[in-house]
C-alpha cells in the first residue's frame, strides 16, 4: 500500500502532462490485469471521464486490451 502511494505521488508530480500520458505512465507500473480504479488511485488528480477517455484511446490504439463489461472490466497492457 505504501509503495502504491509513492507511485501515485510520482505520477502526480507530472500533473502538467496530458491525461493520456499520465494514464500511460500509471499503466507502465502495472503488471498483469488492472482496473479503472487502479488507475484512479495512481492518478488522483485526473477526473473519471479523463481516465475513461484515455483508456478508450489506448484500447483503440492497441496499447491495452479490454476484457469484461461494466464493473467487471479489466485491462491488460499489450506494449
Amino acid at each position: 500500500a505504501e509503495e502504491e502511494a509513492e507511485q501515485a505521488v510520482r505520477i502526480a508530480k507530472d500533473a502538467k502532462l496530458p491525461a493520456i500520458e499520465l494514464v500511460r505512465k500509471a499503466i507502465s507500473q502495472k503488471m498483469g490485469r488492472f482496473t479503472k480504479q487502479d488507475i484512479r488511485e495512481l492518478c488522483p488528480n485526473l477526473s473519471l471521464s479523463s481516465i475513461e477517455g484515455s483508456l478508450r484511446k489506448l484500447v483503440d490504439d492497441g496499447e491495452i486490451k479490454r476484457e469484461g463489461i461494466g464493473r467487471a472490466t479489466k485491462y491488460i497492457r499489450l506494449k
